[in-house]
């Protein structure tokens, strides 16, 4: 019966996708920028979707190419991945900087911070864990759609569900259950996303793209922080629009890219036990990627501090009104987009020519530190301006390199990227859950309220991040 129940859910998934395609192509026309027809046979019966290799239209071309390794990507398609990228992070991003605490302080305004702590911190771990498994199944499934678009697709109606809920229930209890919703399908997007960068993106070129892709969470929380001056005033517009911006970009890249069938031979067999299995990772055995992992878990639990926090700091230790901070933390995320993409972009090109990667990682750190001791001493909100455009020109610096580190010792990178680049993931969404559970306890010492402690602490956290990555030994 466990068998059983892992080829469904893929089949079911396919359905899914299926029918979003088809609604697609009503709106926009032929899919894939031409082809004259969808493909939706899945490649396996129930009972042997994971555990029989099922023979595929020129396999044998596609295996070669997979033992091969990615080719060089053109300016085409890497201008769609990054338009995609980005456009999701808007989905991602708007809620946890800007929707949440504007919906939660309505709703409950004196347990604002504890309600925000519970929401993000759920909905982040059922993200976590269903972000796993969406990337173990990405790897094995076995559809003439493809391994990654299949799950893109069906993972559309789910986020636009969530928003819906989100936005619509008037309790705390009733956004958990939308933002849960949403996690849920913001995984069956990411996962198969960021694996397409070492399905399809050669090892000299990653610098670069990983630049590009670095600084698009910052340019979405500027967007999210307009879309909260926007569409502050309608609760259903400021969930529902965001979310309707990702699914947009990514059905760009969906109807466009190449996703070729899984080679047969790269399918393994599989139930529920395996599943379970696939969902961890052995350190010992991947020192390189367990380091990886520290250093940017630490890195974006310390920015974790600043994205969450830094309105309740504006509102609640320096008094500014919350119809204000919204125009101020605009004005930051505006002025500090040029920081990080400048940071982004130099730093992707440079580590790609210099074939250097820790350095950055290094620097990055060391901006990170600055800026946040620059704002835990700020008197007003200039000082916190200062302070976040250290911090974000440090998260462009960091962002670019990080990615490309992380897929330069990915294991396994042709038959587990799905996998790996999941559970590496969880490094950068796992602090969304920690910092909320971290930070009250730091808040609360000496008497309540001491931001001022709570950015040091961030500070700190970003330079041991930082010296995380020196013991890799598979990039300099």
């Amino acid at each position: 019966m466990a068998r059983r129940l892992l080829p469904r859910a893929e089949l079911g998934v396919t359905v899914l996708a299926f029918l979003v395609t088809r609604v697609s192509v009503v709106i926009g026309g032929r899919p894939f920028g031409g082809c004259g027809r969808w493909p939706v046979a899945i490649e396996a019966t129930p009972e042997t979707a994971l555990s029989e290799p099922v023979p595929l239209p020129s396999v044998a071309t596609r295996e070669a190419d997979s033992r091969a390794g990615p080719g060089r990507v053109g300016g085409g398609f890497v201008a769609v991945y990054v338009v995609a990228y980005l456009a999701l992070y808007v989905a991602v991003m708007t809620p946890v900087l800007a929707s949440l605490a504007i919906r939660l302080e309505q709703i409950d305004p004196a347990g604002k911070e504890a309600a925000l702590g519970l929401v993000v911190g759920a909905g982040t771990f059922v993200g976590l864990v269903s972000g796993l498994v969406v990337g173990v199944l990405s790897d094995n499934t076995a559809s003439r759609m493809g391994r990654r678009r299949p799950w893109m697709l069906a993972g559309m109606p789910v986020l636009v569900a969530g928003a819906v809920l989100a936005a619509a229930f008037g309790s705390v209890g009733g956004v958990l259950a939308g933002y849960v919703v949403m996690q849920l399908g913001l995984s069956m997007i990411m996962s198969p996303l960021t694996a397409i960068l070492p399905d399809q993106v050669p090892e000299e070129q990653r610098g670069k793209v990983g630049g590009l892709l670095g600084f698009t969470a910052q340019i979405a929380g500027v967007a999210g922080f307009q879309f909260a001056g926007a569409f502050g005033g309608s609760t259903m517009l400021l969930f529902l629009v965001p979310v309707l911006v990702g699914c947009g970009g990514v059905l760009l890249l969906v109807m466009r890219m190449a996703d070729p069938p899984l080679p047969k031979d790269a399918r393994r067999s599989g139930d529920l036990a395996g599943l379970a299995r696939s969902l961890v990772f052995d350190p010992r055995r991947h020192p390189d990627f367990g380091w990886a992992f520290v250093g940017r878990f630490l890195i974006q639990f310390s920015l974790m501090i600043l994205s969450t926090y830094q309105l309740y700091f504006l509102t609640d230790h320096l008094g500014y009104a919350l119809d204000e901070v919204t125009g101020l933390l605009a004005i930051t995320g505006g002025v500090g987009l040029v920081m990080t993409t400048v940071g982004a972009v130099a730093s992707g090109f440079l580590s790609d020519r210099l074939r250097r990667r820790k350095a950055f990682i290094y620097a990055a750190a060391g901006l990170f530190m600055a800026g946040f001791l620059v704002v835990a001493s700020a008197p007003s909100f200039a000082g916190v301006l200062v302070g976040s455009l250290f911090i974000l020109f440090g998260a462009g610096v960091f962002g670019a390199v990080d990615l490309a580190l992380a897929t330069d010792v990915l294991p396994n990178r042709e038959r587990e990227a799905g996998r790996f680049m999941s559970i590496f993931n969880i490094a950068g969404a796992l602090p969304q859950s920690a910092a909320p559970v971290v930070a009250p306890f730091v808040l609360a010492l000496g008497g309540g309220g001491n931001y001022p402690l709570l950015f040091v602490f961030a500070a700190g956290v970003a330079i041991v991040g930082g010296l995380s990555v020196r013991p890799i030994k598979g990039v300099r």
